[in-house]
């Protein structure tokens, strides 16, 4: 009788332990198709929330810096056509270098191609006839060029006497430096190289 009882208790257990273990299975079936579901779902919050705000966000910063860099060149291209005019050569076979000095400052043109003689010539022709009119205060050929008065030629103009002016020819190219030991033409002459640098830049 005892056996017939022992028997029933184990029978009962291991229909537990069934029980308890299709449960477990049941729970990890759950899981596997379950996890992969969640992160699915929130990868995906993730990608629509950056898609509606950052994207949109980099796109608009991308348009405007498009926007910004289209709108200076038509103004680019007309300043080199107006300095074609006003110096004599072709802006694309040169490059021109700005540079503030402790009494004034230095204009340095140079010839990209060291063999463009004709180029080279023009470059030092044009030298020489800047220097001729800016001893005068006459700063016409860089208000053509810019299409606005450029800093710092009133006050080279009023004080046209105190600036001394001499050309270097180069190699394949020529400089023109400006000295002077007054200080608001100093400052004039620093004005007048930092806004021809930024306008020139890359040429």
């Amino acid at each position: 009788m005892w056996a017939n009882h022992l028997i029933k208790i184990l029978n009962r257990r291991q229909r537990d332990s069934v029980i308890m273990n299709h449960h477990k299975l049941m729970i990890i079936i759950i899981l596997t198709f379950s996890l992969p579901l969640f992160i699915i779902i929130w990868i995906g919050n993730g990608i629509t929330d950056y898609n509606s705000e950052d994207l949109s966000i980099d796109i608009l910063g991308a348009n405007q810096s498009h926007l910004s860099s289209s709108s200076s060149l038509p103004t680019t291209m007309s300043m080199m056509e107006r300095g074609d005019i006003a110096m004599g050569f072709n802006q694309n076979k040169i490059v021109h270098n700005f540079k503030s000095t402790p009494n004034g400052g230095a204009i340095m043109i140079t010839a990209l191609n060291t063999n463009d003689t004709v180029t080279i010539q023009q470059i030092k022709d044009h030298s020489l006839d800047i220097q001729k009119d800016f001893l005068k205060g006459n700063f016409t050929k860089p208000f053509f060029i810019h299409a606005e008065e450029v800093p710092g030629t009133k006050v080279m103009t009023e004080k046209k006497g105190l600036i001394k002016y001499s050309t270097q020819d180069l190699r394949n190219g020529s400089m023109l430096i400006l000295d002077t030991r007054d200080n608001e033409v100093i400052n004039a002459i620093h004005q007048f190289m930092n806004y021809q640098g930024n306008q020139h830049h890359g040429h």
